[in-house]
């Protein structure tokens, strides 16, 4: 009877060994599939928001190709195409950022590379004020003469610039394809006092832009200065960075946009480079973080 009763007891000890093998393996199962689907959510989701930065970027394509129509001759902030910018915008499932931006209200550095007395002057007046020393300006305009056009200026900083120095110089100066002017529209006091190498000047300039939006050739001459050598009105050149959040899945993108005309003619707003996530080089503009009233 011992025997027996020893021999019921192995079994039972044996089934509940196979219940909890059973259910550890159903509970890994049961585990990895939703790991499963949380990644397969998280795919859908990413797509979803990828597909809403694209949106973001055409929406700027067509607002700039438009203004490129009804107003050839000046770009400012207060025209349509500046006003689409969007701070946490509800869509589906989350949120929707948008900022766009004026490229050209720096000095583009790719102008080095044409090897113009003007162009070079103004580099160096810009590298002497944001704190380059010689051997940096020197080390910074051979780089974009053998490696150039340059499209993002994060490869300077190896040339050993203080981050802080190039933070500013970042502010001052951007990397550009092609020809740009400097539109004296969307360039900040700093740069508009380099510029007519006045501040005062400049003070009153910015003062003029922030009460009518924009500044014209009278205004310059009501200051009794003239067009900087490289400067206008208006723009060939912007940023739109866009940011979409979806669930827990949140995807950003930025891209540089030109404006040109088509062979017959037609205006037209084309992306000339794209960036995604982290990227996303310094020269794009921050995103909104209030929402746009």
């Amino acid at each position: 009877m011992k025997r027996r009763g020893d021999e019921a007891g192995l079994i039972l000890i044996n089934v509940l060994m196979f219940v909890a093998i059973a259910s550890g393996l159903v509970l890994l199962m049961i585990s990895r599939e939703e790991i499963a689907l949380d990644r397969g959510l998280r795919t859908r989701e990413a797509s979803r928001a990828l597909a809403v930065v694209r949106g973001g970027e055409l929406s700027a394509l067509v607002a700039l190709r438009r203004d490129a129509q009804v107003s050839p001759d000046v770009d400012h902030v207060g025209e349509a195409w500046a006003k689409l910018s969007e701070a946490g915008a509800p869509i589906e499932g989350g949120t929707f950022d948008l900022a766009i931006a004026d490229a050209e209200g720096r000095y583009n550095i790719n102008a080095v590379r044409r090897g113009d007395a003007a162009s070079l002057i103004l580099f160096q007046t810009i590298a002497r004020e944001v704190g380059l020393t010689e051997e940096q300006m020197i080390a910074a305009i051979a780089y974009v003469r053998l490696r150039g056009p340059v499209t993002d200026l994060r490869p300077l900083r190896m040339a050993g610039v203080d981050a802080k120095v190039a933070e500013r110089m970042e502010r001052l100066v951007t990397a550009l394809p092609g020809e740009t002017s400097l539109n004296l529209n969307a360039a900040d006091g700093e740069m508009l006092r380099i510029l007519f190498r006045d501040p005062v000047v400049a003070e009153r300039l910015v003062a003029v832009r922030k009460r009518q939006g924009f500044l014209t050739l009278k205004d310059l001459t009501d200051q009794n200065v003239t067009m900087p050598w490289g400067a206008s009105f208006r723009s060939n050149t912007f940023w739109v960075r866009t940011r979409a959040t979806i669930g827990g899945t949140s995807q950003q993108g930025a891209t540089l946009i030109q404006r040109r005309r088509s062979a017959e003619g037609a205006a037209e707003a084309v992306p000339v480079e794209r960036w995604r996530n982290a990227a996303v080089p310094p020269g794009a503009p921050a995103l909104p973080t209030s929402a746009k009233r």
